[in-house]
């Protein structure tokens, strides 16, 4: 069964919802990183938004931390070769179920699939994110 699939244990639901509370902000009650959620619903400490960005950020790091230094070079190189686009030109190249193609990707130099970071990359400098 996929990790996805399995329930969380307990102690991992405390660390996932620690992380979220430290590190990131929410954006359902407003909270910003190191405050608790205002109103998070029943038996939750954290809004379930939230609380999923902490779980995925959790995996990102263990996958990173899994990557050798070669692979995470050639992950750079690759990130710092795609163009810079603004946040309207990626909205104009979605799909209409929202998403983006194989061919819309392949269009902006992004390698399939896409690496983790592509889109941050792509948007560089825009919304004061990575001003390299």
């Amino acid at each position: 069964m996929s990790p996805r699939k399995r329930r969380m244990s307990p102690g991992d639901a405390q660390k996932t919802a620690s992380h979220a509370r430290q590190n990131l902000s929410c954006d359902d009650c407003g909270a910003t990183s190191g405050q608790p959620c205002k109103q998070p619903g029943g038996g939750r400490t954290v809004c379930k938004s939230r609380f999923v960005a902490a779980a995925i950020a959790i995996r990102r790091q263990a996958r990173a931390k899994r990557r050798t230094p070669e692979q995470a070079a050639e992950l750079a190189a690759i990130l710092a070769g795609l163009p810079r686009l603004s946040r309207a030109e990626v909205e104009a190249g979605r799909s209409p179920a929202g998403g983006f193609t194989r061919k819309q990707l392949a269009a902006w130099g992004v390698p399939w699939p896409p690496p983790d970071g592509w889109l941050r990359a792509l948007l560089r400098g825009e919304d004061g994110s990575d001003a390299s």
